[in-house]
């Protein structure tokens, strides 16, 4: 099954920018939310009954999933805090990860992840919390679901092998955005521990293990630190079945076949298969057909413009460094064993400035690379750790015709097939930008507004503006003018909903950023991601993981909303702008509203005055100091009612000379 991998696009904001307006909502406590679904996933060609366990799922009237080939349908939606759901997926969907979202008069769910797999299931049946009581499996290969309920809850399931057979034991968890840090062990009848497995792929362990004898043997699942709860769900695929283990390359040239190699077990005679790569680009994702089945696993490779290696040992120190030919290229390698070291012989003939990427963990490999450029006798020129994430980069100036290497490592000395990397040794590319959007899914309640935004990340020098369009938005719902000025790392605007728009209505959308580069248009799509808390995490630690639906849905009408006297204005430095701020109260809420402002340039002050209790306007006023950059600006203007923030729709201000 294809693994897919989550390589969040953040651009920070400054806590001066963001003060105030992601303190939670409690009024937005009505939209739904799911906790967790149960089982997390099903076959392909079958239906799979699931559950979507969370809190105000009644009256649901949709359920979004992404990707092809698995439809939805509500079979019940009455229960608040549980929806089941039978999903259809097709013989022929994509296997791997889904999201799947919830739509009910009251807005959109968060997401929900859920496993399509390829192997017949069952469910864990308690109690088997030890070796004694563990449920018996008559028939492998079988995906388990299951849950760890509680602390100290642990699972096992006792099967039969035979003398020589391979199994694997597939656990997918965190992969689900299960709350599992999950730990295998093997037994053997006796109740010895025959291998153990915790902290791998996305620190969900998998043990391959070949059985010496005949006979009945026990796979327990836990916590690693015996933690549990409802959202502590799994999926454990076990039996004689494929498993890639490792291969190479990474990566193929745009319009080429590529010939990948590959390790694993119970793979039968295949040992390599062609790859062909889409001419017009992008990454090729695909469970090959193995004599033995479906692997657990698949192949992910990139689509490429470059000349395209893979590494050959010994390449372990500087007598041995691997020549690489000069011009832009990318190798594929890999830490083959422990304390491994990967050195690489570059001579450009041109001087000039390289970049020297290492994608690994953007790629789905364990490593922790550690990147250096050394001169011919070994002396460290520059290194780097952490670039983008746990990846490294280099920003390099050559001289012509002189000699340097690159060496490449893994810092926690991890080795193996899971354990690899592409090396990417290129002049820096052409300018370019990525976006990205939270919340992951906005619902704005009938008569009121949310905030959105937008961050960029830019690369290469790029510095202009980008212009963005919504595409996708529902009846009844506008946007506020949206653009990230020149320089700038993000956009705040709002989505506003009219009174009068229907409850529940959706839609999926896109946030599209067009920007000119050089003398061309190029476009690139927003990608949503939401923040979590990762498990064993501190409080106050937290990811990011990308999303593929963005939905966006009316709610019912927030204890109050704020409207604005105008939208935009143009004023000349030096002068002041002011702004009368409505609330419209509801539900007797009639306490003072109090006022704050972000996304202001800079030398432009407001004059802050709150709305008073039992009162409904309020105006501000912004001095435009003569020094104020010239530009337009979305200005956001929140309330804050007993912790219950809302905003108003964007004040559009144009500064001119």
């Amino acid at each position: 099954m294809v693994r897919l991998k989550f390589t969040p696009v953040v651009t920070a904001l400054s806590g001066a920018l963001l003060g105030g307006l992601f303190t939670p909502v409690p009024a937005l406590a009505q939209a739904p939310n799911v906790g967790f679904p149960f089982p997390p996933g099903g076959q392909l060609g079958t239906k799979a009954t699931v559950n979507l366990n969370g809190a105000n799922l009644q009256g649901a009237t949709a359920v979004l999933v992404s990707g092809e080939g698995v439809q939805a349908q509500i079979t019940n939606a009455t229960n608040a805090a549980a929806l089941p759901v039978e999903l259809t997926i097709a013989p022929n969907a994509k296997p791997g990860l889904r999201e799947m979202r919830v739509i009910t008069p009251r807005g959109a769910s968060n997401g929900a992840h859920v496993w399509v797999g390829g192997y017949p299931e069952g469910n864990e049946v308690e109690p088997n919390n030890n070796l004694a009581a563990a449920q018996k499996v008559e028939k492998l290969p079988l995906t388990l679901n299951g849950q760890v309920n509680g602390s100290e809850d642990v699972d096992c399931f006792t099967f039969q092998a035979a003398a020589g057979e391979t199994f694997v034991f597939d656990l997918i968890a965190s992969q689900i955005a299960s709350g599992l840090d999950g730990y295998l062990a093997l037994y053997d009848a006796r109740g010895k521990v025959l291998q153990s497995a915790m902290d791998s792929f996305d620190r969900d362990p998998r043990i391959v293990y070949t059985f010496k004898n005949a006979g009945t043997y026990t796979i327990q699942v836990r916590d690693s630190m015996y933690r549990g709860g409802g959202n502590f769900v799994y999926r454990l695929t076990a039996g004689k079945i494929p498993v890639i283990t490792g291969f190479l390359p990474r990566a193929g040239k745009k319009g080429q076949t590529v010939n990948v190699t590959m390790e694993g077990a119970n793979l039968g005679e295949m040992k390599s298969m062609a790859v062909q790569i889409p001419a017009d680009g992008g990454d090729v994702t695909l469970v090959p057909a193995t004599p033995g089945g479906m692997p657990v696993n698949g192949l992910s490779l990139m689509a490429s413009d470059l000349h395209e290696m893979v590494e050959t040992e010994p390449n372990d120190e500087a007598g041995q460094a691997m020549p690489l030919p000069d011009g832009a290229l990318a190798v594929s390698g890999r830490m083959d064993k422990g304390g491994d070291v990967d050195v690489y012989r570059i001579k450009p003939a041109a001087a000039g400035t390289l970049a020297i990427d290492l994608f690994g963990r953007q790629i789905g490999s364990r490593i922790d690379s550690y990147l250096r450029v050394l001169d011919p006798m070994g002396k460290e020129l520059q290194a780097n750790d952490d670039s983008i994430g746990k990846d490294s980069r280099i920003v390099f100036g050559v001289a012509a015709g002189t000699e340097y290497l690159v060496e490449v490592r893994s810092q926690d000395q991890r080795f193996g097939g899971d354990v690899y990397y592409r090396l990417q040794i290129a002049p820096p590319g052409a300018q370019d930008f990525k976006l990205t959007v939270t919340p992951d899914e906005i619902n704005v309640g009938q008569g009121g507004s949310t905030l959105v935004t937008v961050g960029v990340q830019r690369l290469n020098g790029f510095g202009g503006p980008v212009a963005l369009k919504l595409e996708g938005l529902p009846a009844g719902m506008t946007v506020s003018p949206a653009f990230v000025p020149a320089g700038g790392g993000s956009a705040l605007f709002t989505l506003t909903a009219d009174p009068a728009a229907v409850q529940g209505a959706y839609g999926i959308i896109r946030v599209v950023g067009t920007a000119t580069i050089g003398d061309k248009p190029v476009e690139r799509v927003a990608v949503p991601f939401e923040t979590y808390k990762p498990p064993l995490s501190a409080d106050n630690q937290t990811a990011n993981r990308n999303m593929w639906i963005l939905p966006a849905a009316v709610m019912p009408p927030t204890p109050y909303a704020l409207t604005l006297d105008k939208r935009d204005i143009t004023v000349k430095r030096g002068t002041d702008a002011a702004v009368k701020v409505t609330s419209i109260r509801q539900m007797g809420q009639v306490a003072q509203i109090t006022l704050t402002v972000a996304g202001q340039p800079a030398n432009v002050a407001p004059t802050l005055a709150n709305i008073a209790a039992n009162m409904n306007e309020a105006t501000l006023t912004f001095k435009v100091a003569a020094n104020a950059p010239v530009g337009t600006y979305n200005i956001i203007i929140s309330g804050n009612l007993a912790n219950n923030v809302q905003v108003a729709p964007a004040y559009t201000v144009t500064i001119t000379e």
